[in-house]
């Protein structure tokens, strides 16, 4: 800490005027002075039950601190015991942190306004008042900056635990509900803080592959949150390396598209499960395990990053068992090889399928000429040994059990 040494020849007067300022009557004025100055400059404070007394408190600790070490050689900063409660109190209220700054930025003008008027009143001395102003000014000055940099530290210790309080709270309410222990609605959404529960209901589940990448699922949900058009998310954060997300909203959203109107928010090794809107409680855990199962089919850093259950629904349900591997290898015969031509003939029949049977359509989606798709499904059809134009449903299933669960 930076600080002038006290000149020669002000240390008598500091001294006097420590044992004249130290009196019960002249530190009880000084804390009248500072603490109505910061309830008229913010009157909310007076609002709040036990906040003015222990204002009044911090103020007195503060001051009888600072005239203790004013006339002392050097400055020795500590932030007295109330100003460490205050700071707490006002994180433990979840007042902002702009308040607990505020109140030092009233008694910083205080300050400059005192020292201002007991330098005029000063009657002629053996020093340059000049001399003193400055002294007092750079004294006080540090001892301001270093209480706001303290009590800022003090804030946002205390705010962390609070909220990770609440957040482990959260999540174990979330949990109740999953679980099916908790089915009271009021009850479950006094337990979420007031998210609703007569709404419908979007679950998303953020999976990073890797803990680095973990701490940009946070952001990428408030980005899909507004995507989706859905405000005040109720967000959980389970542990591991997964974030669940849930959008209250009172109308169905329009998930149409979202995997591909959200391609520019795709983060590194993050894939996104995105389950149906689904109203009441149940549907907050109905969507919840459509979200998690359709993970199951999503590929992270491909256009496969994000999947909406309405999309994947029947190969989530089907899942990848050997008997449902079984059914794909029949139904696609040599369709189900591994050379890469095979893979481009499977691509592009998925592509034609996708497009409602349009080889133009399919040839824009596949970035490549129409000709070049209309050769593919010749080579597809022969394969098969029946016309692309009369696939059964079960084929269907099969090629998109193989792109989603089998995809190189």
């Amino acid at each position: 800490m930076s600080s002038e040494s006290v000149p020669s020849e002000l240390a008598p007067w500091l001294l006097a005027y420590v044992a004249e300022q130290a009196q019960p009557d002249r530190v009880d004025a000084w804390v009248d002075r500072v603490a109505s100055a910061i309830v008229r400059e913010m009157p909310e404070v007076a609002a709040v039950e036990g906040l003015p007394e222990l204002l009044r408190v911090t103020v007195r600790e503060h001051w009888v601190a600072f005239l203790g070490d004013i006339a002392q050689p050097e400055q020795h900063f500590h932030l007295p015991e109330a100003a460490r409660r205050l700071s707490v109190d006002v994180a433990d209220r979840q007042l902002p942190l702009e308040s607990l700054i505020r109140f030092y930025r009233v008694a910083q003008q205080e300050v400059w306004a005192y020292v201002s008027e007991l330098i005029k009143a000063l009657p002629p001395a053996d020093f340059d008042r000049a001399d003193l102003l400055m002294y007092f000014w750079n004294r006080a000055g540090i001892w301001l900056d270093e209480s706001i940099t303290e009590s800022v530290t003090a804030y946002q210790a205390a705010r962390s635990r609070v909220l990770a309080g609440a957040a482990a709270q959260r999540f174990e309410s979330v949990r109740s509900i999953l679980a099916g222990e908790l089915a009271d609605p009021r009850e479950a959404s006094a337990a979420l803080g007031g998210y609703p529960i007569s709404v419908h209901h979007t679950a998303l589940v953020l999976s990073a592959g890797n803990a680095e990448r973990a701490g940009a699922l946070e952001a990428l949900a408030a980005d899909l949150a507004r995507r989706i058009g859905a405000a005040n998310p109720l967000v959980v954060k389970p542990g591991g390396r997964q974030l669940w997300m849930w959008l209250g909203t009172r109308d169905q959203p329009d998930l149409t598209g979202l995997a591909a109107a959200a391609a520019d928010l795709r983060v590194e090794s993050v894939v996104v499960g995105v389950g149906s809107a689904t109203p009441h409680l149940s549907g907050f855990a109905a969507s919840h395990r459509e979200a998690q199962g359709t993970l199951r089919v999503t590929a992270p850093d491909t256009d496969d990053w994000l999947a909406v259950y309405a999309d994947v629904e029947l190969p989530v349900l089907l899942g990848c068992s050997p008997e449902v591997d079984r059914f794909m290898t029949r139904r696609l015969g040599p369709l189900a090889g591994d050379d890469e031509s095979v893979q481009r003939i499977r691509e592009t029949l998925a592509a034609y399928l996708d497009s409602g049977g349009s080889a133009e359509e399919a040839a824009q989606a596949l970035v490549v000429h129409r000709n070049t798709i209309r050769y593919r499904l010749g080579q597809a059809e022969e394969m098969l040994g029946e016309p692309v134009t009369r696939i059964s449903p079960q084929l269907a299933v099969a090629l998109r059990h193989h792109q989603l669960f089998h995809r190189s």
